[in-house]
């Protein structure tokens, strides 16, 4: 019988405790099958910069159990969590060997009670009753969701007041996971793969909860303790140890230079992606544990990306702005008269647009949607995945890459070397967004002048 092979949708911006619990929870109801995961690039969908770039994110996972880590182009980073989600199924079915989608969800994939037509209780898995949801979202729901947004409701609220207006299960609609799931699962009925989803729940602290709970700490609550320079020995109990040591090392601001010197090593895949971490101590392993140079670091990031916003609005007007993004005419506008309070700062900024119709995340998106200069037609034209770039692998991943030269349905890339041969082709327009991506981010970490490195980067080989 073929081993099934498992795929997860992950950012992993960090790869924390929670993402380590996932792994071992998939492989305990599925057995020891393959993991191949598709992760966000160098932004995530909250709109921001991920705090370590794709190869060093690829290599926590990989050591912490995936076998192979794919990326997600940029475009669908860039778009809100129906575009993000569809992008995330697509590229996993693309690889002809992913048959069961792993996705978090708020609570477990519990069974629950219903009542039958001879009133007797029988017990509905919940895939079935997040089925029926996805399935109740048509068309005319989707414009009913446009509707409520124009009326100033979030997104999840308008999710699930037009759920209920369908008789859908309106639970789905509570939460980032909630949304998310569904969000999977209408990608795979609309473009009929087969794929199957397997639920499981967050474990631990909420998706927005900024306080650090071992052993099972958000996320958020990561990046607010990097932002507030705490002791890196605070995120011992958190994040495993060699995820710690590869974040230690990208947001450093004192090993910048060095990273980015051995991102320019291109000679093949990296036989040795310890080299990641072997300029890093073990957290706690010196007095000098408090780092307040990663809060200067992420701080500095902003504070380009403020100078680089700002000198883009002084060039446009809010017409400009909706040419060249997704957004609506009313936060375009909104976005341009508001540009005197960059002056504040890049967060103040964006806290000023930010409404319960437009997110903060959206807000953010269109930031990076406008710096990364491509007209309207390309951001409300939706793509298909046109490629498969691999991030980083172990021994079992690179069989699978071997085995997905006969499945997959798409381009395998490694390492797309050189920019011209690509120009003309069906690959190119997400594969140049990708690249203006990486730039961008380079920008933003300091490294003026330093451009293309995304088509020189090879993916990362990992020793098992």
């Amino acid at each position: 019988m073929k081993l099934r092979t498992a795929g997860i949708t992950a950012e992993y911006n960090p790869f924390h405790n929670g993402h380590l619990w996932q792994l071992h929870a998939l492989r305990q109801t599925l057995g020891d099958v393959p993991v191949i995961a598709c992760m966000s690039g160098f932004f995530v969908q909250r709109g921001v910069a991920a705090l370590c770039d794709p190869w060093a994110r690829a290599v926590m996972a990989v050591r912490a159990g995936a076998d192979l880590v794919l990326r997600l182009p940029a475009w669908y980073s860039l778009r809100s969590a129906d575009y993000f989600a569809a992008g995330f199924v697509t590229t996993l079915a693309a690889t002809g060997l992913v048959d069961t989608l792993v996705c978090g969800a708020e609570h477990a994939e519990e069974k629950r009670t219903a009542e039958t037509t001879a009133g007797k209780e029988t017990q509905t898995p919940c895939r079935s009753l997040l089925q029926t949801a996805a399935w109740s979202l048509a068309k005319e729901t989707e414009q009913q969701v446009r509707d409520l947004l124009q009326q100033g409701l979030s997104y999840g609220a308008a999710w699930e007041t037009a759920a209920a207006a369908h008789s859908a299960d309106a639970t789905w609609f509570k939460g980032a996971n909630n949304i998310l799931a569904l969000a999977y699962q209408k990608a795979v009925l609309q473009h009929q793969l087969p794929l199957q989803l397997l639920m499981l729940p967050r474990k631990g602290s909420g998706y927005h909860d900024a306080a650090l709970h071992p052993p099972y700490a958000s996320a958020s609550a990561i990046r607010c303790a990097l932002r507030d320079g705490v002791a890196f020995s605070s995120l011992k109990e958190v994040m495993p140890e060699e995820s710690l040591r590869i974040l230690i090392r990208c947001v450093s601001k004192s090993m910048q230079e060095e990273s980015a010197k051995h991102r320019n090593e291109t000679n093949g895949p990296k036989e040795e992606a310890e080299a990641i971490m072997e300029t890093t101590k073990a957290p706690g392993s010196n007095s000098n544990d408090r780092r307040p140079d990663c809060a200067i670091a992420l701080l500095r990031r902003e504070n380009i990306l403020c100078t680089l916003l700002a000198y883009h609005l002084s060039q446009n007007n809010s017409r400009r702005l909706y040419e060249h993004s997704s957004a609506s005419h009313d936060l375009c506008d909104r976005f341009y008269n508001a540009r005197q309070a960059l002056t504040q700062g890049y967060a103040a900024f964006c806290d000023t647009i930010a409404n319960k119709r437009d997110s903060l995340p959206a807000v953010r998106r269109l930031s990076l949607q406008l710096l990364l200069q491509q007209p309207r037609s390309f951001w409300t034209d939706t793509p298909e995945p046109s490629y498969l770039r691999v991030l980083a692998f172990n021994n079992r991943g690179r069989a699978l890459l071997k085995e997905m030269k006969q499945t997959a349905t798409l381009p395998i890339i490694s390492k797309p070397g050189n920019e011209e041969q690509y120009k003309g082709t069906a690959l190119y327009p997400l594969l140049q967004l990708d690249a203006k991506a990486a730039d961008l981010y380079q920008m933003l970490n300091g490294n003026a002048g330093v451009y293309g490195t995304d088509f020189t980067t090879s993916p990362m080989y990992v020793k098992g």
